[in-house]
């Protein structure tokens, strides 16, 4: 089915409503044949229903017209250890509205962020929603992105290392990394890497990706990015020799400071946070769409 789809019903009879979790199979139907049928009715709802929350008001918000959905904006929320205390997020993702109804959509993304006490995140905005999200004062982020290459070295100092026990991380990470690592671990199409200096360890979350044909890693969290930087030597040769992956792609916000490349930089999607609370450093890529989905 096509977003162009005509719908026979008036505009004017089209209800917002929040989505509930008795309206998440309906929604991830919707999705997969409106957004992406790449993913099954099955995965998308997996998605959807993702929470690091406890007691979510809702998982989005959707637009009704008579027994139809016609457009949602789906939610994932989250609680999240910043500079020692918790802070409440909510992310919004998979805006999709059937062409008849996208005067209406401006309704959903107002329905999440009159919500008040939330840090939002939106990681996906399509290419109409940029202009949208910029009108509502949401701030962008630095979209920069770094293609490294995964060149073996026999110098430099740390090393990577396997920490498979969960008692080991929970003893030998900070608390904040231990949470991340905890919270993620559960999703098969997530890669963990540990390494360590001295007596300090760390850890990156990364999906295998391909860049110019190539195996490459994503790299989408950094645990301490001053001892990523440190263990650099070993973890592209630990990449390369271990794991088959002849490039790494991270965004440029993650790191203390640039690292040399033979590529420039490029450009990512362009994110986005609203909060008046944290700065943008606090913003990870965890807790959204962009681990809860497969992408």
């Amino acid at each position: 089915m096509s977003n162009n789809l005509r719908v026979h019903s008036s505009v004017n009879a089209t209800v917002l409503t929040a989505i509930c979790k008795d309206d998440l199979d309906e929604v991830a139907l919707f999705l997969h044949h409106h957004m992406n049928n790449r993913f099954t009715q099955s995965e998308w709802k997996q998605g959807i229903s993702q929470s690091w929350m406890p007691d979510v008001p809702n998982y989005g918000y959707m637009l009704k017209n008579d027994v139809q959905i016609v457009g949602v904006l789906c939610a994932i929320y989250s609680e999240q250890l910043i500079a020692g205390g918790l802070k409440r997020f909510c992310n919004p993702h998979s805006w999709c509205v059937l062409a008849d109804f996208r005067k209406r959509s401006i309704e959903l993304v107002l329905a999440l962020i009159r919500q008040k006490s939330y840090i939002f995140t939106m990681f996906s905005p399509n290419k109409d929603g940029l202009e949208i999200f910029r009108y509502l004062k949401f701030q962008p982020l630095d979209n920069r992105v770094l293609i490294l290459l995964n060149i073996p070295s026999i110098y430099g100092s740390g090393k990577v290392i396997e920490l498979r026990d969960k008692q080991q991380v929970k003893l030998l990470l900070p608390e904040t990394a231990v949470q991340h690592y905890l919270d993620h671990i559960h999703f098969p199409w997530l890669n963990f890497l540990f390494f360590r200096n001295n007596d300090k360890y760390g850890f990156f979350i990364y999906k295998r990706h391909r860049y110019k044909r190539l195996a490459s890693a994503w790299i989408m969290y950094i645990s301490d990015a001053v001892l990523f930087r440190q263990c650099w030597p070993a973890i592209r040769t630990s990449l390369l020799l271990e794991h088959g992956l002849f490039t790494s792609k991270i965004e440029a916000r993650f790191l203390d400071q640039p690292m040399k490349t033979w590529f420039e930089p490029e450009q990512g999607a362009q994110k986005f946070y609203l909060s008046d609370e944290i700065s943008a450093g606090h913003i990870q890529n965890l807790y959204s769409e962009l681990v809860a989905l497969d992408l």
